[in-house]
C-alpha cells in the first residue's frame, strides 16, 4: 500500500514539513508557561535567592538578569492587582529559573531550611512547566527527524545511477 514518492513529491512534502517546523518553532518561542508560586512571598524568596545566593557566570548573566527583572515585574503586577501568584514565563526564563534553582549555593542551616521550604512550595509547579516545555521540544525534534529522513530520500533519488548498458 506504500507508494514510492517521486523526487518532486518528496521535495514538496519536505517544504510542507519545513513550514510546519518553522511555524511550531515560532509558536514555541512565543509560548508562555504558567508557574503557580502559591503566594507572592515565594516570588520574593526566589528573587532573594537569585540576588544573594546564585553564582552567575559570564555565560548566563544576561539570562539571570532577564529572569530576575521579569519575576520582579510580575511580582509588582500581582501585588497591585491582587491576582493569584501565577507567573507566565517564556521558555528561556523557565529554563533559566530551573538552572538557577538547581545551582543555588548557600551557607548555614537556616538558609538551607528556607531554600528547602521554597523548593517544596514551588518545585512541582516548575517541574510540571519544564515537562510541558520538554514535550513541546520533543514534538519539534520529531519534525526535524522527519526532515532529515526526507533529505536522505531526496539525496538518494538525486544520485546519478549508472545503467548496465552505459558501462560497455
Amino acid at each position: 500500500m506504500s507508494e514510492k514518492l517521486t523526487k518532486d513529491q518528496l521535495i514538496a512534502t519536505r517544504v510542507d514539513v519545513e513550514n510546519e517546523a518553522n511555524t511550531k518553532q515560532v509558536e514555541l518561542a512565543e509560548k508562555l508557561y504558567a508557574v503557580e508560586f502559591e503566594e507572592v512571598a515565594n516570588i520574593t524568596s526566589i528573587l532573594k535567592q537569585i540576588d544573594k545566593s546564585y553564582g552567575w557566570t559570564i555565560k548566563n548573566a544576561a539570562y539571570v538578569i532577564s529572569l530576575y527583572d521579569n519575576l520582579k515585574a510580575n511580582k509588582v503586577a500581582i501585588t497591585k492587582s491582587g491576582d493569584t501568584a501565577t507567573v507566565e514565563l517564556n521558555s528561556l526564563d523557565l529554563n533559566t529559573l530551573y538552572q538557577v534553582l538547581t545551582n543555588i549555593n548557600g551557607t548555614g542551616i537556616e538558609s538551607a531550611r528556607t531554600f528547602t521550604r521554597l523548593l517544596t512550595n514551588v518545585g512541582k509547579q516548575i517541574t510540571d512547566a519544564m515537562q510541558s516545555m520538554a514535550a513541546d521540544n520533543k514534538a519539534i525534534q520529531e519534525i526535524h527527524v522527519q526532515l532529515a529522513e526526507l533529505d536522505a530520500a531526496i539525496d538518494e533519488l538525486s544520485k546519478e545511477t549508472v545503467e548496465a548498458d552505459e558501462i560497455s
